[in-house]
């Protein structure tokens, strides 16, 4: 059952002493910010708290020097479990035994596609973002900020709303940054590293997926992919991707821009773009994953031209 009253939120976390946080694997901006401001935030209530996560943070998130609240082993003796930014239980991987396991647990989330899948369950999806949502929760239960937790909720905003270009952005959300920008975030520096800012690594799988394109249905969609052997041929992991996809989208003519990415043989991560009215989630739903409008993802397992045809006949069925 979905909940909107956040005193339950206060009241789980005040007789609780170990926390733990997860977030979805290969967390994007939105888990990073929204896990590691909670995860701030309670560390200064005195709680311990971290941050777990099953793969190592990717070095554009080492620009926090979050070493102090994030850790990979869980450990036993937890008295409540928090999740943010994620829709699923299946999308928590190895960690979602914890939840199913957990007396007390939380999910706090803003996606259209989320499942309840914690003993407490709070969505909002008109939210634009996890960490939006957060801000709301913190401000409905005077729970006190700094400018290192309001730097974490602003990173999240910021990378979920595509440099606030998304329509997720309402008049709202524009409202809860002016509030973060009060405790005198570095707004430039963070703009600048996460959303001006590319790697060697990441250009030259640039290369090999432009050479890999494939357009479809006049030039309105989009696909290209990278083979597992293209990662190490550059000793690149899936998390060097990030931010490709928006090259392919920002072609005039594509309207919805995949990437498929093979993290290990025969498993590949799917990205999925939509720059207008397609809904990127309604095609991510159709093999098991989901996310927003406009960006969406899930995984996909096979051989990469069977997963390509999948996927054109799942857009296609939607234009």
């Amino acid at each position: 059952m979905l909940n909107d009253n956040y005193s339950v939120i206060t009241q789980n976390i005040s007789s609780a002493k170990n926390i733990a946080i997860f977030t979805h694997i290969l967390p994007d901006g939105d888990a990073i910010g929204s896990s590691c401001a909670l995860a701030c935030l309670l560390q200064n209530m005195g709680k311990n708290a971290k941050v777990y996560l099953q793969s190592p943070i990717p070095d554009e998130y080492k620009y926090f020097f979050i070493d102090d609240i994030v850790a990979y082993e869980v450990p036993k003796n937890l008295d409540l479990v928090i999740i943010t930014d994620c829709a699923d239980v299946d999308r928590l991987g190895n960690f979602s035994r914890f939840v199913k396991n957990a007396e007390k647990s939380i999910a706090i989330d803003h996606h259209k596609t989320f499942v309840p899948f914690a003993k407490h369950n709070f969505v909002s999806e008109t939210s634009s973002s996890a960490s939006e949502f957060l801000c709301d929760i913190f401000n409905n239960q005077s729970l006190s900020l700094d400018k290192r937790i309001a730097e974490f909720l602003y990173l999240g905003i910021l990378r979920d709303t595509g440099g606030f270009m998304h329509d997720c952005t309402s008049s709202h959300t524009l409202r809860v940054v002016a509030d973060l920008l009060d405790y005198n975030i570095d707004a430039e520096n963070i703009n600048r590293h996460f959303m001006m800012r590319t790697t060697y690594k990441t250009t030259m799988l640039l290369k090999v997926v432009l050479n890999n394109l494939s357009f479809y249905n006049f030039g309105k969609i989009a696909i290209s992919n990278i083979s597992k052997a293209e990662l190490d041929s550059y000793n690149a992991l899936v998390e060097d991707t990030g931010g490709i996809i928006g090259h392919i989208l920002s072609i005039d003519t594509v309207e919805i821009a995949v990437l498929i990415t093979e993290a290990s043989p025969n498993v590949h991560k799917v990205s999925i773009r939509s720059k207008y009215n397609l809904d990127a989630s309604d095609v991510a739903k159709d093999f098991g994953g989901g996310g927003h409008k406009k960006a969406s993802g899930c995984q996909m397992y096979g051989q990469i031209q069977k997963i390509t045809n999948a996927l054109v006949k799942a857009i296609q069925r939607r234009q």
